[in-house]
């Protein structure tokens, strides 16, 4: 079992980070291999729009040191999708990602996408914001998981939506962080 983290904060050690690491933390506890794309660090260039995927499907042209990550991502067991919303959406990071994650994305004959990604995998999401409001972003929250998760034919485990974490850090929030190991022990389970 493998659990991957795409960790779309630019902080490592910031509430996106801290909910992801107690994700990881609870899948490690449930027996699982563990690893992380913590994408701020990454040498990683975005979107060509090459189209070079339609022809070698599930495979991006772009090489960079995201590369293994999109290839893992057909190989692992489990994935965490994480980051924090910055100015209303998903922050600029994690829409690097999902551009390239395109490439996992198989066209269909007749219209329509299929994915590279073989069938059986699960997703979690954990998600920090500002406003006091969990509802307040759903709709980059459902973007992200559609485009990330489901889309690719993967099946979602749970989430954690951080509202306010300007005045509550989750690293003092036991309750959230051990939500978020639950999370990663469902990723392994299933």
């Amino acid at each position: 079992m493998h659990v991957i983290a795409i960790n779309g904060s630019p902080r490592k050690n910031g509430n996106t980070s801290t909910l992801i690491h107690a994700m990881l933390e609870g899948a490690r506890a449930a027996g699982a291999a563990t690893s992380e794309a913590h994408l701020h660090t990454l040498n990683m260039k975005g979107c060509m729009g090459c189209l070079s995927c339609r022809k070698i499907h599930g495979v991006c042209a772009q090489k960079d040191e995201l590369s293994p990550f999109l290839e893992a991502i057909k190989s692992c067991d489990g994935l965490i999708l994480g980051c924090p919303i910055y100015m209303y959406r998903i922050c600029g990071q994690m829409k690097l990602f999902i551009d390239r994650a395109y490439s996992l994305y198989t066209p269909r004959e007749g219209g329509g996408y299929g994915t590279a990604v073989p069938p059986g995998k699960r997703f979690a999401l954990a998600i920090s914001q500002g406003a006091p409001d969990p509802e307040q972003y759903q709709r980059s929250v459902r973007w992200l998981a559609g485009m990330g998760g489901t889309g690719l034919g993967l099946t979602e485990v749970g989430r954690i939506i951080h509202a306010d974490s300007h005045q509550a850090p989750a690293a003092r929030n036991e309750a959230l962080l051990a939500q978020a190991r639950e999370i990663g022990k469902r990723l392994v389970a299933g």
